[in-house]
């Protein structure tokens, strides 16, 4: 039998080891993956969002994930260069919130400091109640803006000059208080708006008592445009403004908001969406009046 030889010259060895060190640290990678899951295990990739979120003009990754263990939500963004970093909770809450299937997390990618880049917005929940988290992507890092328990969010244009406004509110002891906030030098910071800018709070909390209390038809509620022939009972989970409009004196004249619910069905829990119009029906410069003029089953 004769003994054959093989010989590798030194461009074939480095070749070999840099496809060795790969595999190993693909197999790193692998294994401290497995403490995190994913929402949804069918379909990873719903659990992935792109944009642009540092202003390089390509799709960046926002990965959203559950640890295994604890339940708590695990967000990473991957930039466009292939770098990547986490956001960090609060120090307070301790956390982006827990995975709910009827109260998932929210992602909303908007420019809410007018700096040309989008922000990462994120609407979820722990034992405690609601959670909102606000975080801009700069120099490679996340830095956070703005945070707390919150169950309300709107970002909407000031009437005088177009500025955005960040609209923060809880709905307690069936009445909502907003927190403003505007941008400045990139920072957010308190804003004071007149006594009238109410966003149609009013009514917002009298339908939200109307979810929780009982089932009803919308022919017993003050609705213009009924889209909806039922309301169902459930508990209110989080909102967001997503319209506001204005009168010529700078009053909000229309509110448009996306409201998730949660209701019983055979024991479970699912979310139910609507989209609801609130219309000022009488001015006052401390409480004007608004009326629900549509509103919407979206989910």
């Amino acid at each position: 039998m004769k003994l054959k030889v093989y010989i590798f010259k030194k461009k074939q060895l480095i070749s070999a080891a840099i496809i060795l060190i790969i595999l190993i640290i693909a197999a790193v990678l692998l294994i401290s993956y497995k403490t995190r899951q994913t929402l949804n295990t069918l379909n990873p990739s719903k659990n992935t969002i792109y944009a642009d979120v540092n202003n390089d003009g390509k799709n960046d990754s926002i990965i959203v994930n559950v640890d295994e263990k604890t339940g708590k939500y695990v967000v990473d963004v991957i930039s466009s260069d292939g770098n990547g970093y986490s956001l960090e909770p609060d120090s307070t809450i301790k956390s982006l919130g827990y995975y709910s299937n009827y109260w998932p997390m929210k992602v909303s990618i908007l420019d809410v400091n007018s700096d040309k880049n989008s922000e990462i917005i994120l609407q979820s929940s722990d034992e405690k109640g609601p959670i909102i988290h606000i975080f801009r992507c700069i120099d490679g890092k996340a830095e956070k803006l703005a945070s707390g328990r919150y169950s309300i969010f709107g970002l909407i244009k000031s009437p005088e000059d177009k500025s955005n406004i960040i609209a923060l509110g809880n709905n307690k002891n069936s009445s909502i208080e907003f927190k403003f906030l505007a941008a400045k030098s990139g920072k957010l910071s308190p804003q004071i708006v007149p006594t009238a800018f109410t966003l149609g709070r009013d009514t917002l909390s009298s339908l939200i008592t109307f979810i929780q209390k009982e089932e009803i038809e919308t022919c017993n509620v003050n609705i213009e445009n009924k889209l909806i022939s039922k309301i169902t009972k459930g508990s209110f989970l989080d909102a967001r403004l997503i319209e506001a409009k204005y009168t010529k004196y700078n009053i909000p004249s229309e509110c448009i908001y996306v409201i998730r619910t949660a209701n019983s069905l055979n024991g479970e829990k699912e979310t139910l969406t609507y989209k609801a119009r609130f219309s000022l029906m009488k001015y006052d410069n401390k409480n004007p009046e608004y009326r629900i003029t549509q509103l919407d089953k979206i989910k």
